[in-house]
């Protein structure tokens, strides 16, 4: 009989949107990660591709790392705004170990329709954790409705989202997180947005009464061994368990006289002291067996006296398949009774999380001498110990959930080795003193403008931009430089941290649109504009991302649009009155939440038409063709007059386009010359 294979999401398939839902902002922490994963987690997050997100420059997703991590480029990972650490931050942890992500969903044509996803994993947010690691993951979703019900398990997901953001607001201040944000329209404002709507979703949920004891918990304030019996207790009984199975990637380093490792010797006293565990359970110890530290140096006797088994670990073939050998990076404890007849497991309950069992990772009382951490404790049911014994369509069986087993897999100390050291990290990556930099035209190349009116009180070192030859470029008053040639995608900044030696850091260059590091922007005629207007909110194909512009997709054509498409080339004016038709009638059907979206795709889109022969038409005959825009009829009621932010936005966009176009001193259709 052909055996069925399980469906277990990698890590990065946990970032996939809703098939009814588009991505708005996420946040995401971990100790390290790489480029390859987190292009492929965006282009799930945002079902855009690489170059579509390069065109776009809008920041969807914010990533925190342990600084030991080299920077990632928006230029990698369009999309991504890597937040490193201030540098005169003082952080209260060891190391930045937890790894988590809180990413935010919203229906398209219902913004009050959201969804939030918390994601709690063991591994790094690499490719080789998806490729070469047996690691977990953990996730859970809440919607909007569910903050209004009162079944259990919605208000337990509430309850876990609430304090992951509480995690977040913790460490966020570290970072410098300023890139997602600015005022009016364009990519970043539009990013900003975004993030403050998550934002305003997440604290919704904190506010939520009667919420059970969360799930998800850190060590910002305690050990993760601190708090483990009493959620335990909390979300999987107070029973006495008689078996025991912890995991881990790290042991500690191996102690001078042998003894066993102390950490899972304190997990398993912690449990026995705290009526969890009897006292002569099972236990099983779960390690890589090429690079287990402390437990290949230990002593027989100091391994006889610990009563626990070591083990080698298992990826579980109906998930894997016949896959080459994986190492061990997941961290778990697993606890339940057996011995019943019909092999099901009594009172199961798991954690997993990012802390490995070493003391930095799990039990050091100190703040200091602690990595920050994070993880789950889960009550399970319905499990079986084994793969064969599992029924019905989950086929729940502890094998199935852990890399675990208990056949033909128990190592004697001559069978494993200590492996390298904990990998120390020299380079630190630090925040320069300024996230992005203004471009603005000045042929014969351009001036790189500072930012103003950032939310930053403390003093910021002098730096210098370097030229494409690592020259300095000279400055144009206090907080411009001049830039010798096109608009770069990101420039490098020379500068000196307080107390620190003197480097060089990338960061991402602003266009006129508010693009993040991106691509440039290919010229349109007005016909391939109206296609990317009437496509909006959806992103331009790849092959209009690279600069080539195709014929409109399939089915776009409807109601104004299609009379407005059907304008015949050759006639300038009305090409541009059905141009402006159009706009109009798909302007006035914008969703509020979406107007500085639409209003950074409009700008964008009639910026690269400036050179269309309508347009020069309008500039021979001295007429300003966009001036109908202005008009309240031809807005949204919430952005018809100056008055309201959303319709000072739009009169500034349009200026700005007016000044592309080169037609802003010229009088509107029908005024008198």
């Amino acid at each position: 009989m052909k055996k069925t294979r399980i469906h277990a999401p990698s890590l990065a398939q946990h970032f996939d949107a809703p098939l009814d839902q588009v991505a708005e902002f996420g946040w995401v922490c971990g100790y390290s990660a790489d480029a390859a994963f987190l292009d492929n987690a965006l282009e799930r997050f945002t079902r855009q591709s690489h170059a579509q997100r390069a065109w776009l420059g809008r920041p969807w997703m914010g990533l925190v790392l342990d600084r030991g991590n080299p920077a990632i480029s928006p230029t990698d990972v369009p999309g991504l705004a890597h937040f490193r650490q201030r540098a005169g931050a003082k952080r209260w942890f060891h190391l930045m170990h937890a790894k988590v992500a809180l990413l935010g969903f919203r229906k398209q044509d219902d913004p009050t329709a959201w969804r939030l996803r918390l994601i709690v994993s063991t591994g790094n947010w690499t490719r080789q954790t998806v490729e070469e690691s047996l690691d977990l993951a953990w996730r859970v979703d809440v919607r909007a409705a569910d903050l209004r019900s009162g079944d259990p398990a919605a208000l337990q997901a509430v309850a876990d989202v609430a304090q992951a953001w509480r995690f977040f607001e913790r460490l966020l201040p570290l970072v410098d997180d300023r890139l997602p944000g600015g005022d009016g329209v364009g990519a970043a404002a539009v990013a900003g947005q975004a993030r403050a709507r998550v934002v305003s979703w997440l604290e919704s949920c904190t506010r939520v009464r009667g919420k059970p004891m969360p799930r998800f918990f850190d060590s910002h304030d305690r050990s993760l061994l601190a708090q483990l019996p009493g959620l335990v207790k909390e979300h999987a009984g107070a029973q006495r368990r008689n078996y025991l199975a912890m995991g881990s990637g790290y042991f500690e380093a191996p102690a001078t006289d042998g003894a066993f490792p102390a950490v899972p010797l304190a997990v398993r006293a912690t449990l026995q002291g705290e009526g969890l565990l009897t006292q002569s359970p099972e236990v099983d110890l779960f390690v890589n067996p090429k690079a287990c530290q402390a437990i290949a140096a230990t002593r027989e006797d100091a391994l006889e006296a610990a009563a626990m088994t070591i083990r080698a670990p298992r990826a579980p073939a109906a998930i894997f398949g016949a896959s080459r050998a994986r190492s061990l990076h997941a961290k778990f404890i697993f606890s339940a009774n057996s011995g019943r007849g019909d092999q099901t497991c009594a009172s199961p309950w798991l954690y997993l999380g990012s802390g490995n069992l070493t003391g930095a990772g799990f039990t050091h009382p100190d703040a200091k001498g602690r990595n920050l951490e994070a993880g789950v404790v889960l009550g399970l049911s319905d499990l079986c110990w084994y793969a064969k014994d599992a029924r019905g369509p989950d086929r729940r069986a502890v094998e199935h959930l852990l890399p675990v087993g208990w056949e033909e897999n128990e190592l004697s100390l001559k069978e494993i080795v200590s492996g390298d050291p904990f990998p120390e990290r020299a380079e630190e990556s630090l925040a320069p003193p300024v996230p992005w930099l203004q471009w603005e035209p000045a042929p014969p190349g351009g001036l790189l403008r500072a930012p103003s009116g950032l939310d930053d009180t403390t003093a910021q070192p002098d730096y210098e931009v370097l030229d494409p030859e690592g020259h300095a470029c000279a400055r144009d008053g206090a907080d411009a430089f001049r830039w010798p040639g096109e608009r770069p995608r990101e420039v490098d900044l020379r500068w000196t941290p307080d107390g620190k030696a003197r480097r060089i850091d990338r960061i991402p260059v602003l266009d006129e649109c508010g693009r993040v590091a991106a691509t440039p922007l290919p010229t349109l005629d007005l016909e391939a504009a109206r296609w990317q207007l009437l496509d909006f909110p959806n992103a331009p194909e790849p092959d209009e991302a690279e600069g080539d512009v195709g014929g409109p997709p399939d089915g776009i054509l409807e109601g104004a649009g299609r009379a407005s498409a059907g304008a015949a080339k050759g006639y300038p004016i009305r090409d541009m009155m059905a141009l402006i038709e159009l706009i109009a009638d798909r302007q006035t059907r914008i969703a509020e939440p979406d107007w500085a979206a639409w209003c950074a795709r409009l700008e964008q889109t009639l910026v690269q038409t400036a050179d269309d022969p309508a347009v020069s038409a309008f500039r021979a005959l001295k007429l300003n063709p966009l001036q109908p825009l202005r008009l309240p009829p031809f807005r949204p009621t919430y952005a018809e007059f100056e008055a309201s932010e959303a319709g000072k936005c739009y009169d500034e966009l349009l200026d700005r386009i007016e000044r592309a176009w080169n037609v802003a001193d010229l009088p509107p259709i029908g005024e008198a010359q």
